[in-house]
């Protein structure tokens, strides 16, 4: 198997690849379907070599033409398997060849689950299961939730507690949004075949696609980055899949004569009565990821706990209208939001900061909740906005569902209507700027608690002050906060880590150090 690639195709681009490659292999593509079976065999001899009972399961589409040449290779090899249908593929397609060698070669078919698909009622079956299942039931042609017999059948492979091999994508997952609209395949591993697709980087497939690999099937697909006419395709703009090590040259890098006005001086303005905490994060977030200075606007009531915390911040008084201002003509990048408070005081100091041209300001939070309710004052190609579902479903008046069904293509919309580097969090963090679409490979359910998007907004607020520009700074704090995660949750478990627990790790990450 290859590495990941960093280039992601959607539904409508991987067509294209693949009708570019017929055009080359007398009008089919039976040669990739070969290889993609050969390549999920490869797998399963590898990775389950104790393995002595293999099942399979078909759909009459190609996904399910994979799974009979994955058949076809344990018969070769004399290794014990089933294979089980849900139909006979259409007459003339790639599928119906692989199956109709299948049979040739003395394959059995079965068109009916083992009893019935039926487990007595202490889950214990009546008989041997298997070692491995493979999951040939449905590919990247899938937009909607499986109905019927379709659903019958995942739900009983998801209830034998098998390993689980996928093919391509796990049955259910909507390929190019990751969305699992019904019943999916609950997948221990997912081999991708040809390109790498966007859902199963992001949204509610990430719990469901296990351990990701890549065939890459003979096929330089990272050829067809430039070629396509996106105005054609799913998403307007290319899809990449971004990770910390991709990001790691493009890390912020302290010359010997630097002093610490030449690392950046960030501003933040959060922290309302009651919410002290907000503010620790995200300034705990700037320091840690190496701004030289950092001063924090915040209430009076809230200095002493901020700086027990954090002595190396500096304050400013939040009601302080002369005082704001001076903090922010002395501030690079501006971070706004965490814990403010949606109020007439938090839209006064949005009227402000729309007014400051020469500055990058980072929208979270509050501010973006007051953002959702401006009329007017909308694109700005100088801004960061770092919505969450909720966040973003207010931004663009529509339903957290309508986010997550979607979230590469919210995210384009956001960016379509506020401009400058938009991030979505979430399971695969989505960033845009409108060039293109970047999915961060990182993360851990360790970062799934309060304050996390505090200490986030700290780290690219903090990095764009360094010199890393708009988007590199979004997209490259955005590696450097889930990878934290990630080791955190590793080293110290994911349930019950704290944002301040991450940010030794972010200091880690920031010089380098994974």
């Amino acid at each position: 198997m290859d590495q990941l690639p960093l280039e992601v195709y959607s539904s409508d681009e991987v067509k294209f690849i693949e009708a570019e490659h017929a055009k080359e292999h007398n009008g089919h593509c039976f040669d990739l379907m070969q290889q993609a079976g050969k390549a999920v065999f490869d797998f399963i001899v590898r990775e389950c070599a104790q393995a002595k009972d293999v099942w399979i399961f078909c759909g009459k589409g190609n996904n399910g033409g994979d799974g009979y040449i994955v058949a076809n290779l344990l018969l070769e090899n004399s290794i014990n398997h089933r294979v089980f249908a849900t139909g006979v593929p259409h007459e003339g397609t790639e599928a119906s060849i692989a199956y109709e060698y299948y049979v040739r070669q003395g394959g059995i078919v079965e068109y009916e689950l083992p009893n019935h698909g039926q487990l007595p009622d202490d889950g214990v079956i009546a008989y041997s299961a298997p070692d491995v299942i493979v999951d040939a039931l449905l590919g990247t042609g899938t937009n909607s939730s499986p109905k019927g017999d379709m659903a019958k059948w995942i739900a009983y492979i998801n209830q034998l507690n098998t390993y689980v091999v996928s093919i391509d994508i796990p049955s259910g997952v909507i390929a190019d949004t990751g969305s699992v609209p019904g019943m999916c395949v609950s997948a221990d591993a997912t081999v991708c075949m040809l390109a790498l697709k966007p859902g199963l980087l992001t949204s509610d497939a990430v719990d469901f696609v296990g351990k990701l690999e890549f065939a890459p099937l003979g096929v330089q697909s990272y050829s067809y980055y430039d070629v396509f006419d996106y105005s054609k395709t799913t998403y307007p703009v290319p899809i990449m899949r971004v990770s910390y090590k991709d990001i790691n040259p493009q890390l912020p890098v302290r010359l010997p004569s630097f002093n610490k006005g030449d690392n950046g001086k960030v501003l933040i303005i959060a922290g309302a009565s009651g919410f002290g905490g907000a503010a620790i994060l995200c300034g705990t977030g700037a320091l840690r990821s190496g701004a030289g200075l950092v001063k924090v606007a915040l209430e009076k009531d809230n200095y002493q706990a901020l700086l027990s915390v954090r002595p190396e911040l500096m304050t400013v008084d939040l009601n302080s209208a002369e005082a704001l201002q001076k903090a922010i003509d002395w501030a690079d990048v501006i971070a706004v939001g965490p814990g403010l408070g949606v109020n007439e005081r938090t839209q006064r100091i949005l009227d402000t900061l729309d007014d400051v041209i020469d500055k990058y300001v980072v929208y979270d939070a509050d501010a973006l909740n007051v953002l959702s309710k401006y009329e007017d004052k909308f694109y700005n190609e100088n801004r960061v906005i770092t919505p969450h579902p909720g966040e973003a479903a207010r931004l663009l008046g529509c339903t957290v569902e309508a986010i997550n069904a979607d979230r590469l293509g919210c995210c384009y919309k956001l960016w379509q209507k506020f401009g400058g580097v938009v991030l979505l969090k979430g399971a695969g963090t989505v960033v845009c700027d409108g060039n293109r679409l970047s999915i961060i490979n990182e993360g851990s359910p360790a970062l799934a608690t309060g304050g996390s998007g505090d200490l986030l907004t700290g780290i690219i607020a903090s990095l764009i002050a360094q010199g890393l520009g708009l988007e590199m700074g979004v997209i490259v704090g955005a590696c450097i906060h889930a990878r934290a995660g990630a080791i955190c949750g590793q080293k110290e478990g994911v349930i019950g880590t704290l944002p301040l627990d991450v940010s030794k790790y972010v200091r880690e990450l920031v010089n380098g150090r994974d």
